[in-house]
């Protein structure tokens, strides 16, 4: 085991929204963050790509998106998949059923393989024209896409080699970092857990994923039945992930701050 902590932590949606956009940014460039994954079929990736061609020291990942989740805004494949969409033409908003949640989901839907394959071939073509410098892929609502289906795994595993991306590494083998309890939504207390998180690492290399977000109207409108907060949910990531008393913790312990392309 490597006798140094290493830790990936990457910020998860851009392209979903502006305020997302803005948010990985951030805490990119004033925070902890290294990778940045960026949902192809939302409305904001063009924004997206503005932003982060700017700056080559931000990791870039394709993150494959087969949901839409939200109430207030959709977001449409990007082929003619029709096995893959509500009665809206819209992705449903869950890939498999939830305990509590009713809303519709892929799983239970007559989906074809074929057409999850085309899509997602779609988004990784579609991602590294507007991302040339992306390294890999990750799964939007689930940890690796062969949850969902191994054969789709496995044929995406053979399409990240055909395209020169990696398989996320966090869908087989790099443990989480919860970093803090989902609520209260509390800077200072997802300061202090974060930070006591990290003084309990040992050696070896962690990941901790989350969703940045500045605040905005667009924001505030955002969410679904049982996750009205996005907006404080997501600001206050943010202010975890620039915070200086964070920081320090991290440079106090000499933990490494990595990327995927680091990997």
């Amino acid at each position: 085991m490597s006798e140094k902590i290493k830790l990936v932590v990457r910020a998860d949606d851009a392209g979903s929204s502006w305020s997302s956009n803005m948010g990985c940014l951030e805490a990119c460039k004033n925070g902890i963050a290294r990778s940045v994954e960026v949902m192809m079929p939302c409305a904001w990736v063009s924004h997206a790509a503005t932003l982060f061609n700017d700056h080559p020291d931000i990791d870039i990942g394709i993150h494959l998106t087969l949901t839409s989740e939200w109430d207030s805004i959709k977001w449409r494949p990007l082929t003619a998949a029709k096995s893959l969409v509500d009665e809206g033409g819209n992705f449903f908003p869950l890939l498999a059923p939830r305990q509590g949640d009713n809303r519709q989901s892929l799983a239970q839907s007559n989906w074809s393989f074929d057409d999850i394959l085309n899509e997602l071939r779609a988004q990784m073509t579609l991602g590294i024209a507007m991302f040339p410098r992306a390294t890999h892929i990750s799964t939007h609502m689930l940890q690796h896409i062969l949850l969902f289906d191994e054969r789709v795994g496995a044929a995406v595993a053979d399409m990240c080699q055909e395209f020169g991306l990696k398989d996320d590494p966090f869908g087989f083998e790099l443990p989480r970092l919860e970093g803090y309890p989902k609520f209260p939504r509390s800077v200072h207390l997802r300061i202090s857990a974060f930070v006591e998180q990290l003084s309990e690492l040992s050696p070896g290399t962690y990941i901790f994923i989350d969703h940045p977000a500045v605040e905005s109207a667009e924001l505030a409108a955002t969410g679904h039945t049982g996750y009205e907060d996005v907006q404080q949910d997501r600001w206050t990531c943010l202010q975890t992930l620039t915070s200086l008393e964070v920081q320090q913790q991290v440079e106090h312990l000499g933990i490494e701050l990595i990327s995927y392309k680091d990997l």
